[in-house]
């Protein structure tokens, strides 16, 4: 039977998974949250799924190399608004992450910042803005919101600045009954022509999603998608920080 992958419907998937899906490799799309739950259903076989998901069920789980991390500014995951800085106004953040929920939670703590979250149903900036002083985004909605609005904070540079690690913010996985390795070489290798001929891939991302090249280029090259030593600490670290703050 051919292996059901998932893929997350931002452009941070586009270049991992470009070489992967001209080969012809069929792909199912959808948001980080949606795959994990696909995932549990048995309606695709391996996915990259959110980090803190994996955490809380890696007992279930096998992981592989392919992840979705920032090795220091990851530019996807902010914090805008339309104030200067980033005082003690409420932060509000769409409700379709996980992971990126509890790694402000934990930067705020970190920080010594009272600031409240504000969980909501929205996932523009604009929209997020219209209740509170200050909004969390990821993804593509991030990408277009740090062209109208204040970046007030970088998570994956925070996160950087207090532990010194990349930020994984997806890792690959299956159920541990089924064992995607030859899969995950595919994508790997697919990650690694990207990595080769990202002017081509920022090219084609420029018409798909309507972004400007250049920063595409600047974008691809923020992330890396190897679950290394340095990545593998990263996770580590940010398991400990949950127990710590208790959000596990």
């Amino acid at each position: 039977m051919t292996a059901r992958i998932g893929k997350f419907g931002f452009v941070n998937n586009f270049l991992p998974y470009y070489r992967l899906e001209k080969d012809g490799i069929k792909t199912v799309t959808s948001s980080p949250g949606e795959l994990a739950g696909m995932l549990e259903r048995g309606e695709i076989d391996f996915a990259p799924v959110p980090s803190f998901y994996y955490i809380r069920n890696k007992e279930l789980l096998r992981s592989y190399e392919f992840c979705v991390a920032s090795k220091e500014q990851v530019l996807s995951v902010i914090v805008v608004s339309n104030k200067k800085g980033l005082d003690d106004g409420s932060i509000a953040i769409t409700d379709q992450t996980m992971t990126s929920l509890n790694l402000l939670k934990i930067i705020l703590k970190e920080r010594g910042m009272k600031n409240e979250v504000v969980l909501m149903n929205e996932s523009k900036a604009a929209d997020l803005l219209k209740h509170c002083s200050h909004a969390l985004v990821i993804g593509d909605e991030a990408i277009k919101a740090r062209m109208m609005y204040r970046v007030v904070m970088d998570l994956g540079e925070e996160w950087h600045e207090l532990t010194g690690y990349p930020m994984v913010f997806g890792i690959s996985a299956s159920f541990k009954e089924k064992d995607m390795s030859e899969i995950d070489r595919k994508v790997m290798d697919s990650v690694t022509w990207g990595e080769r001929n990202v002017g081509l891939i920022a090219a084609e991302a420029e018409e798909k999603f309507k972004l400007q090249k250049d920063f595409l280029e600047v974008y691809f090259k923020t992330l890396t998608h190897r679950m290394g030593a340095k990545e593998v600490r990263g996770l580590e670290l940010f398991e400990e920080k949950c127990h710590q703050y208790e959000l596990l």
